[in-house]
């Protein structure tokens, strides 16, 4: 899924009025919360603080917060996803490179001499230590790749969260 949508995280009508980044509260609730460090549990507890304190216009405001995550984990999932594709890119130039290495190493006898039997082992270096960093990155784009699913759950649990604190009845 290229971007992030409403309908995938906010059941029923979201109160649209506004922009979250004109009130500071808000604002600043949103951009603590944004960085992928922060985790699921560290934002719940944040947004109930939040919805707490937030007894004036409450459904609204606590949309407009929805609204502020929900843009700015989009925007943090897709640079997530560009370099994803970046690193795919990458990839696919060592794994050519990996295999004309191959084809190089193959074109030259096993039981040369000389010039010959440097230009091999040359070959057989350059070869091991592209094929090695090429299932490195391997590795780091299986971890990467689970990077913009748990923003995508985070983001879930916290729109959760949002919803049940905007239907409640605002603590007197």
């Amino acid at each position: 899924m290229p971007r992030l949508t409403t309908a995938a995280y906010w059941n029923g009508p979201l109160d649209a009025r506004g922009d979250w980044r004109a009130d500071p509260e808000i604002a600043e609730l949103v951009h603590r919360l944004a960085p992928r460090r922060v985790t699921t549990e560290e934002g719940l507890a944040e947004i109930a603080k939040f919805a707490d304190t937030a007894s004036e216009d409450r459904p609204h405001r606590l949309a407009l917060v929805f609204r502020g995550l929900l843009e700015e984990t989009d925007r943090e999932r897709a640079g997530l996803i560009e370099q994803l594709t970046q690193m795919g890119r990458r990839q696919r130039e060592l794994a050519d490179l990996v295999a004309r290495l191959a084809d190089d190493l193959d074109a030259v006898a096993p039981d040369t001499t000389g010039e010959a039997a440097q230009k091999r082992v040359d070959l057989q270096q350059r070869h091991d230590f592209t094929a090695r960093n090429f299932e490195e990155i391997q590795r780091t784009i299986r971890y990467a790749c689970e990077a913009p699913v748990e923003l995508d759950a985070r983001l879930g649990a916290w729109a959760r969260a949002l919803q049940q604190a905007a239907s409640a009845a605002v603590p007197g």
